[in-house]
């Protein structure tokens, strides 16, 4: 009995502080508006600009839904840029087959993504009046887009304001689901508590004697 209370009690420390480590984790991920930020860091390229699946940037696995996640794109150092959010089959009308780079496999904290490099064409225009854009911003750095997710296949496209080739910025993308610094908080609290009951288990398992024989 006495080995038993032991390994629960060594098992609640381990969950406890797994728990801990993953919500301070959580919350040091967080800036003062809730944002999960991906850290900065400079894409450069001769194509005609950046292109990405909206939910690449809040994971692959993690789903969009209305109203639950809030997508963040930042431009840091740049001119002439232009940031939009679109669906995809308005964006993919405009792009054609333009040279552009596709950005998936998004990791936050660093910043790291994989590139591909695909189309041979021209853009027709400057991207400004050519989509009905969910969401843009267009301009120099400092730059900011946010967009509240909604059902549907939507893309983040990453261009200069005329639409010329040649895109050097530094960007950061952001997350925010709702209730996240909550979640984080929680997953801290569960940790505290599961970490005293496994002290409490060891102490008394390591308390526990047999019963002195009589005599």
């Amino acid at each position: 009995m006495r080995v038993l209370i032991l390994i629960l009690g060594f098992a609640a420390l381990i969950a406890g502080a797994a728990c801990t480590a993953s919500g301070v984790a959580s919350l040091r991920t967080l800036d003062a508006d809730d944002y999960m930020l991906s850290g900065p860091a400079r894409l450069t390229t001769s194509t005609f600009g950046f292109v990405g699946a909206t939910k690449e940037l809040a994971g692959r696995d993690s789903g969009l839904r209305d109203g639950a996640v809030t997508v963040r794109i930042r431009a840091v150092e740049g001119e002439n840029l232009f940031l939009g959010i679109a669906p995809r089959e308005a964006a993919d009308a405009y792009l054609g087959a333009a040279r552009r780079e596709l950005l998936d496999d998004v990791r936050y904290d660093p910043l790291e993504v994989r590139r591909t490099a695909v189309g041979a064409g021209d853009l027709p225009g400057p991207p400004g009046p050519a989509v009905p854009w969910a969401a843009s911003a267009a301009g120099g750095a400092p730059l900011e887009l946010t967009w509240q997710a909604e059902n549907g296949d939507f893309i983040f496209v990453i261009l200069r304001e005329d639409g010329s080739p040649g895109v050097d910025a530094v960007l950061e993308f952001g997350t925010k689901f709702r209730y996240q610094r909550g979640f984080a908080m929680a997953g801290i609290a569960f940790g505290v508590f599961f970490i005293v009951v496994g002290l409490l288990l060891a102490f008394a398992a390591l308390r526990r004697r047999e019963a002195p024989p009589a005599g």
